[in-house]
């Protein structure tokens, strides 16, 4: 039983667009997203977030340990990406796109159906990308992971303490 997330996106300048598709079975499309927005930034009350660090702190090896379970369900079947960066001098230009496409043949080697590259633009301070991702997950890898996580007693108390349940304990 598989489901299958597929993420098209694409940034230029200060414009952001992304689709994101759900499917079941890798043909029932169960949701579609088209959304376009300019980027900002969201600021949280730093209370609430002190409130929600203990038991964070708590549930953190049982997060830890589900990840772990979570990677062996994932299969990534198709990795594209295309970046084009630049600054003002061209020779940190040069520096840092040498080290993206370091990162890039990393990844190639992880994902062999990835397909990324990078491109300088010199004299110009740009940082634009495009690209796809789809994640295939088998669910029925990820159904024991899922309940022997929400059976730990820490995991409990933090969604409480997330959703702001007056009896976290």
């Amino acid at each position: 039983m598989g489901l299958r997330i597929s993420l098209s996106f694409e940034k230029t300048g200060s414009k952001v667009s992304a689709i994101i598709k759900i499917n079941i079975f890798k043909k029932i499309t169960v949701y579609n997203s088209s959304k376009e927005k300019e980027t900002s930034k969201d600021e949280d009350d730093e209370k609430e977030s002190k409130n929600l660090m203990k038991p964070l702190k708590n549930a953190l090896p049982y997060i830890s340990d589900f990840l772990k379970k979570t990677v062996k369900s994932l299969k990534v079947s198709k990795l594209e990406n295309h970046l084009k960066f630049g600054l003002a001098s061209y020779a940190d230009t040069a520096q840092y796109i040498g080290y993206i496409w370091a990162v890039n043949g990393f990844i190639k080697t992880l994902y062999p159906v990835s397909k990324v590259s990078a491109e300088p633009v010199f004299g110009d301070p740009v940082i634009d990308f495009k690209g796809c991702l789809d994640v295939d997950i088998n669910l029925l890898k990820l159904l024991l992971p899922v309940v022997s996580l929400i059976s730990k007693k820490e995991i409990r108390i933090l969604i409480k303490t997330f959703r702001g349940d007056k009896n976290e304990k």
